[in-house]
């Protein structure tokens, strides 16, 4: 089972995780049984980390949209109720949210995303001193869905839970609560995303070598 859930969350991409929209054009890295201080594994293991990215400090901001538009013939025929002439070059910003060509956008920095994942399949797993590790940005259990009942009162405030449906025609997870965000200092995210990134070129290499050992043939033997 524990091996079932660690493909689903490799499979496990949704455009948003605890309200928190991702980042989908710049990709995200997730890698399985990272330690928790890089370089040594005293601190614990973490089941699975993802780095992604997102936008954080967003700020809306009113515009004109005509600005956008390069076509002068078009933008001359729109009446601009602060008079100004819209054949001249226009400045995005505009305050006039009355206007029927007022818009708005959204501006934001981008910013580090690390969520972390502890992979639970038993009640006596969760009571364990181990796996436990909530270092991230965003915590969650990944645990089958089956399990959610007996497990409800052991888990802690802010973290949150991904049930693991296996039964019937959906196989994958399913978001049953938020995490709450938790800051992490520039220095922690540097070694997570340092740790992260030595875990994917492990992967990768053993994944490589399996496809290879797979490809091989066995010799027929001659006689």
């Amino acid at each position: 089972m524990t091996r079932a859930i660690e493909r689903a969350i490799l499979d496990y991409h949704p455009a948003e995780l605890s309200g928190i929209k991702v980042n989908k054009f710049r990709g995200e890295h997730t890698a399985l049984e990272v330690p928790v201080e890089c370089g040594t594994t005293a601190g614990g293991i973490i089941d699975a980390v993802r780095v992604s990215e997102y936008f954080g400090d967003i700020e809306r901001q009113h515009v004109c949209r005509p600005y956008h538009w390069r076509k002068e013939g078009v933008r001359s025929s729109v009446e601009c109720p602060l008079g100004k002439d819209m054949r001249e070059p226009l400045d995005e910003l505009c305050s006039k949210t009355t206007c029927r060509w007022n818009g708005t956008k959204e501006l934001g920095t981008a910013k580090v995303l690390l969520s972390c994942f502890e992979i639970k399949v038993s009640r006596s797993d969760f009571k364990s001193i181990h796996g436990h590790n909530h270092v991230g940005n965003l915590n969650y259990y990944a645990i089958p869905k089956e399990l959610y009942p007996q497990v409800e009162d052991l888990i802690p405030e802010g973290i949150g839970i991904l049930l693991y449906l296996h039964e019937g025609i959906y196989t994958g997870l399913r978001m049953k609560r938020k995490s709450d965000f938790k800051e992490l200092t520039d220095e922690d995210q540097k070694w997570f995303i340092l740790s992260v990134m030595k875990r994917v070129r492990d992967m990768d290499y053993k994944m490589y070598h399996e496809r290879l050992q797979n490809c091989v043939k066995p010799k027929t033997p001659r006689f």
